[in-house]
């Protein structure tokens, strides 16, 4: 009898991935990346540098992965919550969006280096723009369109950048409206650009 070969990774696989990618954010939460060694992240995941590079060619490697991970919990939630119907009803997205971001606060504080990296709040923010002018059967290519949605998504991602690094942030409830309020924001902007071309 042959066995199948599976596409999934491996139990031990996923475990090590994840482990690593857990020091990882822990570790950046000390200090900025380029100060994280390989045999650092290798002693406080418990397995041998060698394993490592199994895995991951470098620690920018590791992090990439990571960011690659969160964008893709982003884009499921988009997939999921934005209202393709033609409603406006933000809510549901909003609240997936901050359950998200709470349930994995240190994640993003470490990926957005408490609001200075700006490489992943660009990706962030060309999420949003791509789903908001997707969604809404709009040019994602046109660069007057992104730009102009860009804009009013920087906003949310300011607000929600200011929401992690305050010392006494507002209410989730009150993050949850802010946010709706400008995805619907995001919607109008290239809704009556779409109307004025």
């Amino acid at each position: 009898m042959v066995s199948k070969q599976s596409d999934q990774p491996d139990r031990r696989t996923v475990k090590t991935q994840r482990q690593l990618k857990k020091m990882l954010i822990r570790l950046l939460h000390d200090k900025p990346i380029d100060k994280i060694t390989v045999a650092e992240l290798a002693r406080a995941s418990d397995i041998g540098r060698g394993t490592f590079y199994i895995h991951y060619k470098d620690v920018y490697d590791l992090y990439d992965s990571v960011v690659a991970d969160t964008v893709n919990q982003l884009t499921g939630i988009f997939q999921t919550y934005y209202p393709r119907d033609g409603g406006n009803n933000f809510t549901p997205l909003a609240a997936q969006i901050v359950t998200s971001i709470v349930e994995n606060q240190q994640l993003f504080e470490a990926l957005t280096n408490f609001g200075r990296d700006v490489k992943t709040l660009k990706r962030m923010n060309a999420l949003f723009v791509y789903y908001v002018l997707d969604a809404e059967n709009i040019d994602t290519s046109n660069t007057k369109y992104r730009a102009a949605v860009g804009f009013a998504s920087c906003g949310l991602i300011g607000t929600v950048t200011d929401w992690l690094t305050s010392q006494t942030p507002f209410p989730t409830d009150d993050l949850v409206i802010v946010i709706s309020k400008s995805i619907a924001a995001m919607k109008e902007v290239a809704v009556s650009l779409k109307h004025s071309a």
